[in-house]
């Protein structure tokens, strides 16, 4: 309860209601919510310090949840996407897009992806005051029955996440990088052809410069 206190804004009060759960009243508005009005990520780390070492309490689910919301959806999605393309040009001329076996390679690769991302959330998590992958993933699916909001953020997770989606990816950006190259290749050989035709094989132009001079 200290703990959840000492981050209050002005005005507020933590309080436990008979089965120990928090709720925060404001006497001078006469407010009550079970919302930390410090914010979510405020809630969580006042969370993880009243659980103890193990992170385990009543209640502490929603606000982690929450906020990883914040964090993924104003900060991390755009950098998943980023770091998505950016694997992507690294890695994708292992894939053969025409050909429908997967490759151990794929596989392998897939996992390197997921630690990209893993890495970032554990950092995250462990930030707010200790929690683990393990809080977060068990505290997820109780969440998702319950706010549409973290039910949005599972399916877009699991979508960016997917190793269905991860080939596709790659093999995509395989074909356009293909694509680019032929581009470029087709621009260096007309380059040349048109670079190939001189001057003096264009009459019309030599024509109309001498018409000039004179």
């Amino acid at each position: 309860m200290a703990a959840a206190e000492a981050a209050l804004p002005d005005g507020w009060t933590a309080h436990a209601d008979a089965e120990g759960r928090t709720y925060y009243h404001n006497a001078a508005s006469g407010a009550t919510t079970w919302e930390h009005p410090g914010g979510a990520a405020v809630a969580a780390q006042d969370a993880v310090a009243a659980a103890g070492d193990d992170g385990v309490m009543q209640g502490w689910e929603s606000p982690l949840v929450k906020a990883v919301i914040k964090w993924f959806t104003d900060t991390e999605m755009e950098g998943l996407f980023r770091d998505a393309a950016a694997f992507a040009d690294m890695h994708c001329d292992v894939f053969e897009p025409d050909q429908e076996v997967h490759k151990l390679e794929y596989t392998e690769l897939h996992k390197q992806y997921l630690q990209l991302f893993e890495d970032k959330l554990s950092a995250f998590l462990n930030s707010l005051g200790g929690y683990t992958l393990e809080h977060f993933f068990a505290a997820l699916p109780k969440c998702v029955k319950q706010d549409s909001e973290a039910d949005m953020m599972a399916e877009c997770m699991l979508c960016c996440l997917d190793y269905t989606f991860f080939c596709q990816l790659m093999c995509e950006r395989k074909r356009e990088k293909n694509a680019e190259i032929d581009l470029e290749a087709a621009v260096v050989s007309a380059a040349r052809s048109q670079g190939a035709t001189s001057p003096s094989r264009r009459p019309g132009l030599v024509s109309r410069l001498g018409r000039q001079r004179a």
